[in-house]
């Protein structure tokens, strides 16, 4: 069954309410929460229509579909999920270099490159977004700010999680693909997406990882956010090779917001505690 439209009589006054959106394959994510009252985030996932002529115009009948999106909301957060990104070295931050970083790896990009600031002591984030796609965010949503899949999730962890000197690794799951983050004392190691169809797959993506970087699964810890259903197949099988396998607490700030979250990706549930 389809979500129901988010009509313009759902919410009274945008103006005291944020909306964050996270555009994926297939999918357009988005959350809905007000700025003075506990227990109001709403939460859908509209499905982008996979017959349109192209990724841009299905979001766009996605969006044109549901009025509400085009309201006068306090603030606009949108996370990208695109190929064209990955973290770069602080002291970076020229942007002829960055944009011919940009060609060496992807030589067919056109569109609008975005660093992405993370709080971190070594590193951001840089990404591309296609130009007609950029542009139509732009015009559509007022000073909207848009972030790669990786961004939230690093800013989180950081911030809240990474306050230790030993190294720690972070493992978000969603179907079909798995972020993983690696950190020590506040600074990154890792982060990148891998694309799985097995929960295999998935395991021998973090304890490969962990060889790479040197972190001994015997006395380290992973920690899982993300798909419940993932988490629990993923669990059992990672417990037989790490010491230390736990959940990431869900922000006890977004459940307050409304257990509608609980729903949402979570990277796009720490979008907002990240700005």
């Amino acid at each position: 069954m389809a979500a129901p439209a988010f009509d313009k009589d759902l919410i009274k006054d945008p103006r005291v309410w944020r909306m964050a959106m996270r555009v994926g394959p297939g999918a357009l994510h988005v959350i809905l929460y007000s700025t003075v009252e506990d227990n109001s985030l709403i939460y859908r996932e509209i499905s982008l229509d996979p017959n349109a002529p192209t990724p841009l115009k299905a979001l766009e009948e996605a969006v044109y579909d549901n009025p509400l999106l085009l309201s006068d909301f306090d603030k606009v957060y949108c996370i990208v999920e695109t190929s064209v990104g990955y973290p770069i070295p602080s002291p970076i931050d020229n942007n002829d270099v960055i944009e011919e970083m940009i060609q060496t790896t992807d030589p067919e990009f056109d569109g609008e490159i975005i660093v992405n600031d993370i709080n971190c002591r070594n590193a951001r984030i840089v990404m591309g977004v296609e130009k007609d796609m950029a542009a139509f965010l732009h015009r559509t949503f007022f000073n909207i700010s848009i972030y790669h899949h990786l961004t939230p999730l690093c800013r989180y962890f950081l911030g809240k999680h990474n306050r230790g000197n030993s190294r720690r690794m972070y493992a978000n799951l969603r179907q079909g693909a798995l972020d993983l983050l690696a950190f020590d004392n506040g600074r990154m190691l890792l982060a990148n997406t891998f694309k799985f169809s097995h929960i295999n797959d998935a395991v021998y993506y973090i304890l490969a990882t962990q060889q790479t970087l040197d972190i001994d699964p015997s006395n380290n810890e992973i920690m899982l956010a993300g798909d419940t259903a993932l988490r629990e197949e993923l669990t059992p099988v990672l417990r037989k090779y790490i010491g230390y396998v736990l959940p990431v607490i869900f922000p006890s700030s977004m459940f307050r917001a409304g257990k509608d979250s609980m729903r949402a990706p979570f990277d796009l549930i720490v979008l907002p505690l990240c700005e």
